[in-house]
């Protein structure tokens, strides 16, 4: 009897230990879903020998509200709640906006201010892929009301800067960086699973070979870990930025912790570390007549909460 006790509650610890768990997004309508993100960058670019070393602080809060839900797609109004950048750069100065800060001399943090609460729209399936994103330009719209005596150039600055950072590209990048970890099918712990996505951007598009692991499994959160390798698909190619024709060569990893929400499928905490080298070339130009190449070195560590 002893014996048989024995062997049913180690078969009961071992299917405990394998059950299968559909980890995927079960959000439910009417709720709000809120992350904090927090990212340190620092960017190394050497120009004929000296090293030139820029550090940037961006940090976000986002409400994600469930409007509808429908054949497992869910439509999703998105609002910025607070916005920050600050940019260290040689010569010890420092350059920072935040949607908090009341100055009407500082039209990038009064831009921000207005940018707050003002609803965009995505759709995104119960595997976290971003399937549309609507009316984020608007947001700008609203910006240049307030400054209706800003010149077609001062416009171009204003909304080149806001973009780099809070923009349809940067907010697309982001979502799908994060939300790119669902597995397809059911998972146990200790399984492993691939996920491919594409980050691009003004200056180059990156491949992403994303590979996680469950790695334990509590009675509220799974516990995941990944690895991913980051390559540009097409590094020889030179593309015309900024009037200049250019080719960057950038290859690197990050690693990524998280604890997911086992009921909602939500990330309740997320750390990140980013390390890409490479370099970046010019073609001779007026400006440069000999061309140029410069290496760099970019590291990121990036925090996500989810309150």
């Amino acid at each position: 009897m002893k014996r048989s006790l024995i062997l049913i509650l180690a078969a009961f610890f071992c299917n405990a230990c394998y059950a299968q768990n559909k980890i995927e997004l079960n959000l439910i309508k009417g709720q709000v879903y809120q992350q904090k993100m927090s990212m340190v960058m620092t960017i190394k670019q050497t120009f004929n020998k000296a090293e030139m070393l820029i550090n940037m602080t961006i940090n976000g809060t986002t409400a994600f509200t469930v409007t509808d839900v429908k054949d497992g797609v869910y439509d999703i109004d998105v609002a910025y709640k607070a916005l920050s950048l600050k940019t260290d750069i040689p010569g010890g100065r420092s350059i920072s906006f935040d949607s908090e800060k009341e100055d009407k001399t500082d039209t990038v943090s009064t831009s921000l201010g207005l940018m707050k609460n003002k609803p965009f729209q995505m759709k995104m399936n119960k595997q976290g892929e971003l399937l549309a994103l609507s009316n984020v330009n608007q947001l700008f719209s609203l910006v240049f009301e307030k400054f209706p005596k800003l010149t077609p150039l001062q416009k171009q600055k204003l909304q080149a800067q806001i973009e780099q950072s809070f923009g349809e590209k940067a907010f697309k990048n982001n979502l799908e960086n994060m939300m790119a970890f669902y597995p397809r099918t059911p998972v146990s712990k200790g399984s492993k699973w691939s996920v491919k996505n594409t980050v691009a951007s003004a200056n180059m598009d990156m491949e992403v070979d994303n590979n996680y692991t469950l790695e334990e499994v509590t009675a509220g959160q799974y516990f995941i870990s990944g690895i991913s390798k980051m390559s540009a698909p097409n590094a020889g190619t030179f593309r015309e930025i900024n009037g200049m024709l250019t080719k960057s060569d950038i290859t690197g990893d990050f690693t990524t912790n998280m604890k997911v929400n086992k009921k909602s499928g939500w990330i309740e905490e997320s750390a990140s570390n980013m390390n890409l080298q490479g370099t970046v070339s010019f073609k001779p130009n007026d400006k440069m007549p000999d061309g140029m190449t410069i290496p760099m070195e970019i590291r990121a560590n990036t925090t996500i909460t989810a309150n």
